[in-house]
C-alpha cells in the first residue's frame, strides 16, 4: 500500500509518524492490539500515539476491529472509506483461543432495517475458533 497518496488523498500530511503507525499495524497481518502497537513504536509517546491514531480514524484511514474487553484492535481501512463514513462490508473475527482479529470479507451486502430510524453504520463482531486454531 501506498501510504502516503493514502494520507495526501484524505488531506493529511504524511508525517513520518502517521507513515509508521500505519506501516505497523499493515505489518502485524491482522487488526493490531493497541498494546502491541504502543510496544512497537518505542519512539512514540502516549498523547503522540493517540492523536496519530484519532486523526487516521477521523479521515477514514484505520478503523477500531474490536474494543470488547481489555483490549482495542485496529486495522487498515478499504478503500471505500471516506472522512465522512466508514464503509466496512466485512465482519470482524475475534479467535477466543489465539485472541487475533481478523477483517473477514463477506460476500453479500450487510442490511438492516429499523422502523423510523436511518442507520448509518453497522458493525458486526463474531467470535470462535480461528482455522489456524482449529
Amino acid at each position: 500500500m501506498n501510504f502516503k497518496n493514502i494520507l495526501q488523498a484524505r488531506d493529511l500530511k504524511a508525517t513520518s509518524k502517521r507513515l509508521e503507525v500505519l506501516q505497523t499495524i499493515a505489518d502485524y497481518g491482522s487488526a493490531m492490539p493497541y498494546s502491541e502497537l504502543q510496544k512497537a513504536l518505542t519512539n512514540f509517546d502516549r498523547v503522540t500515539l493517540y492523536r496519530n491514531i484519532n486523526t487516521l480514524m477521523d479521515k477514514g484511514v484505520i478503523h477500531k476491529a474490536s474494543t470488547r474487553g481489555q483490549e482495542t484492535y485496529y486495522a487498515i481501512c478499504s478503500h471505500h472509506c471516506t472522512a465522512e463514513h466508514h464503509n466496512h462490508q466485512h465482519i470482524h473475527f475475534k479467535c477466543t483461543s489465539c485472541k487475533e482479529v481478523s477483517c473477514m470479507e463477506i460476500e453479500d451486502h450487510i442490511s438492516v432495517q429499523i422502523p423510523n430510524v436511518q442507520i448509518q453504520n453497522i458493525e458486526i463482531e463474531a467470535s470462535g475458533i480461528c482455522e489456524n486454531c482449529r
